[in-house]
């Protein structure tokens, strides 16, 4: 197939070269021209050190190119998502009619909607949108590491089409139709990271992230429930296979911020120093403010949303969950 990737960050990267290498013909795009340059000529993978990008893809930062593909990854940051949907249309493209693929997490601020339904919004005609999501971070595919995710979509012929696209001998897709479950899962157990960082940059220990962890997707799933997941979606590996990897692992960038922050720095310190998105950050305002559209009480999400928005002391905000009122489980 003929695929443009949106977005050459290091997931994006990887993705494109794991295309690539199962045979396909891939284009990525880079927003910012020079980098495109930069990329084009030194042939680096994109944030990830040791790592060379094929030289069969071709790299471009001219966004109209995309109307040649049969397929779309957007794999942009959620913020841009929307933003860039909004270009490709203002050049009098509609890539309705194309395989939509969104590796991209986040709930959007304001409208509070996922990725696949600011797609849909702005290409209503779209056949076929899915949702690449599950424990898989790009320093590991990389270097070829074993790999399962979730392809889902509600039409699930394309599931499968995308399930077959991507997976090879270390990248093993699973395909299943509850893309509202997946898409959820995927950007709320980035908040649950962000909080188990704060532990980390605490001193805690092993019971105090475990237990955060695991009350995590306690509040994932009830969140997930009420917005229309199915809730075995939050126990498979879009769900808490996703969390456990980015709430534990060193390459998690959302763990990251959390440890900076509790050592004393400031939200803007944090995202400075990181050098990268962690989505993250602006996931938990989205978790947040649907937690009071729903009414559903999120102590963990709440208490990550004041430490990072409302200057709430990280040891106060433990100490506030660890003395909540007594209940069973």
């Amino acid at each position: 197939m003929n695929i443009f990737v949106l977005g050459a960050g290091s997931w994006g990267g990887v993705l494109a070269a794991l295309l690539n290498e199962n045979g396909n013909n891939v284009t990525i795009w880079e927003i910012d021209s020079q980098k495109a340059n930069e990329l084009d000529a030194n042939r680096k993978m994109p944030f990830i050190d040791a790592a060379d990008f094929p030289k069969e893809i071709k790299v471009t930062s001219d966004l109209s190119q995309i109307s040649s593909a049969d397929a779309v990854l957007f794999v942009v940051p959620s913020h841009f998502l929307r933003g860039t949907c909004e270009k490709i249309k203002s050049l009098g493209i509609d890539i309705s009619d194309k395989l939509i693929i969104s590796a991209t997490k986040g709930i959007e601020n304001g409208t509070l909607k996922r990725m696949s339904e600011i797609i849909e919004e702005i290409f209503p005609a779209a056949q076929s949108i899915i949702a690449l999501s599950g424990p898989s971070h790009a320093e590991e595919v990389c270097f070829k590491m074993p790999t399962a995710i979730v392809s889902a979509s509600a039409n699930e012929v394309a599931a499968v089409k995308v399930r077959d696209l991507f997976r090879n001998n270390y990248f093993r897709v699973y395909s299943q139709t509850d893309i509202i479950g997946v898409e959820t899962g995927a950007a709320l157990k980035n908040v649950f990271a962000i909080a188990c960082g704060i532990v980390d940059g605490l001193n805690f220990g092993d019971n105090t992230k475990a237990a955060l962890a695991t009350r995590g997707i306690k509040e994932l799933v009830k969140l997930g429930k009420s917005l229309g997941g199915r809730e075995e979606t939050f126990y498979g590996l879009a769900g808490i296979g996703d969390l456990m990897v980015t709430c534990f692992s060193k390459h998690s960038r959302n763990r990251a911020v959390g440890e900076i922050i509790a050592r004393g720095k400031t939200l803007d310190e944090a995202q400075s120093s990181l050098g990268m998105v962690a989505e993250g950050v602006k996931t938990t305002a989205s978790a947040y403010n649907l937690g009071k559209k729903y009414n559903i009480e999120l102590p963990i999400i709440n208490a990550v949303y004041d430490v990072l928005f409302n200057g709430l002391n990280p040891v106060s905000a433990v100490a506030t969950l660890m003395t909540r009122e007594a209940k069973h489980e």
